[in-house]
């Protein structure tokens, strides 16, 4: 009986090891090979085949042909290339593919303002690059060539954050010799900014990078050009069609997020370690001089910083002080101990707040053609008193007086407002400044941003260095 449960048991083990062996077999790798063509049956070079789900993959070679390992028949192959349509392929029992892939038109059919004509992506060798009017309306800043950051290959653009400020923006590099700016064109006519547009009235923006492109505008294009298209009404269509863009939104400062400065005490307690240290390494007596924190081992914290000319009081005479105020209100002060701490960071920023609003009116008929455009946009920086305000009416039109001769005018009107900009040349020379934020971290947190009399506190009282009040600069 145990022989029969024994010989039963090893033809099991025998047919389970023969069953394994034969689905090892059919799970073993295998070789595909194809080709893939084009529409006209003429062999792609330089395509992708990929197998979906893997990191196999293979790329066709001079003939179009490909060879690629699979390990089932329900391997799917994605092929791709630059300018046709990917498609996916299901390998099934197949071992050799044919594949033709379609044209992606979408983007050669983009339309390239170059100079006085227009063409498109599939007719141009230049090297032009097209950005749409949505990806350029999405962007929260008030100057369209700041919407450009990250949208154009080849183009760097840098700028310093701060609501209405110019940028810094290159075609072709750093390298060139009598500036490096590119030529800004909006409608035919060369503009030597583009802070007046409004993003809502561009309809297209290209950006001629090679001499191909740009000749046209002779020497002034060394640097590439920035060719803005605005809005226009449509010759043969009938009523007024009215569009409304709208955009709110905010910028935080992450206060929360800010590194962290030390209390009053905690900056008077590291000050006298100073002197301990600097005491040890010269193998000196220690003595603290601070004018403020004692000279005592225990450092202290007065009452009052500042109290017309006197440092660290803790008992004075407010009648007698304010009296010599009255007389002299430009140099005296009393600047009183803010021992909470004052968060210097906290008081210079806040919650920005960002909108923009349009309206537009098009229209036209067979002999004409119309647009107008109103837009509003406001921007506060994270930083108080810093604020933008651009307000725009754009009008064009354009009607057929007999077969030979239009006329037409293309007008913009904008009102432009930029408070509290720091650095000169439109916030370009920022670089050069004292940042308020750097001041905002030099500050001692024991100074109040007021004294006891609603002047701005400083450090007119000793031992606090030179750093200024930033709320001060701002305001």
């Amino acid at each position: 009986m145990k022989n029969n449960f024994y010989q039963s048991l090893r033809s099991f083990l025998l047919l389970a090891i023969v069953m394994l062996g034969s689905f090892s077999s059919f799970a073993q790798d295998r070789k595909v090979t194809g080709k893939v063509t084009d529409a006209n049956s003429e062999a792609i070079p330089g395509v992708s085949v990929a197998v979906k789900g893997t990191t196999t993959g293979a790329t066709t070679d001079a003939n179009g042909a490909f060879s690629v390992t699979v390990k089932s028949g329900n391997a799917v192959l994605t092929i791709s290339a630059v300018g046709y349509k990917t498609k996916s392929v299901t390998v099934g029992s197949q071992s050799s593919i044919s594949v033709s892939l379609d044209e992606d038109v979408s983007q050669l059919s983009e339309v390239i303002v170059t100079g006085y004509s227009v063409t498109n992506k599939k007719e141009s060798t230049a090297a032009a690059s097209i950005v749409k009017a949505s990806d350029l309306q999405i962007a929260p800043t008030g100057n369209v060539e700041q919407m450009l950051q990250g949208r154009v290959s080849g183009v760097t653009l840098i700028t310093n954050g701060q609501p209405g400020t110019n940028s810094i923006i290159r075609v072709r590099g750093f390298g060139a010799f009598g500036g490096n700016e590119p030529l800004y064109v909006v409608d035919g006519v060369p503009v030597g900014s583009t802070d007046f547009l409004s993003p809502d009235d561009i309809e297209s923006t290209t950006v001629l990078k090679d001499a191909a492109a740009a000749s046209i505008y002779g020497a002034r294009a060394a640097n590439g050009v920035i060719v803005y298209t605005t809005k226009q009404g449509s010759r043969g269509k009938k009523g007024l069609s009215i569009t409304y863009n709208g955009m709110y939104g905010a910028t935080d400062p992450n206060v929360d997020g800010a590194p962290k400065m030390l209390t009053p005490q905690e900056q008077a307690d590291w000050t006298h370690v100073a002197y301990r240290n600097n005491a040890a390494a010269n193998g000196t007596a220690v003595v603290y001089s601070h004018p403020q924190y004692g000279s005592s081992a225990q450092a202290t914290i007065p009452t009052y910083l500042h109290a017309n000319g006197a440092n660290a009081v803790n008992n004075v005479d407010i009648a007698a002080i304010s009296a010599a105020r009255a007389a002299n209100p430009e140099n005296v002060f009393l600047i009183k101990s803010n021992l909470a701490g004052t968060n210097w960071y906290d008081e210079i920023t806040r919650l920005g707040m960002t909108q923009r609003h349009s309206l537009g009116f098009s229209g036209g008929s067979d002999a004409g053609r119309f647009y107008l455009g109103l837009s509003g946009q406001q921007q506060d920086g994270i930083l108080i008193e810093n604020d933008f305000k651009r307000y725009s009416v754009r009008f064009n039109s354009e009607f057929s007086l007999g077969k030979k001769v239009k006329i037409g005018e293309n007008l913009q009107f904008t009102y432009r407002s930029v408070r509290g900009q720091a650095g000169g040349n439109n916030g370009l020379g920022v670089a050069g400044d004292e940042s308020v934020i750097l001041s905002a971290y030099r500050m001692p947190t024991v100074i109040p941003v007021f004294d006891e009399f609603g002047s701005y506190a400083s450090t007119k009282a000793a031992g606090f260095n030179n750093p200024r009040n930033p709320v001060r600069q701002i305001v």
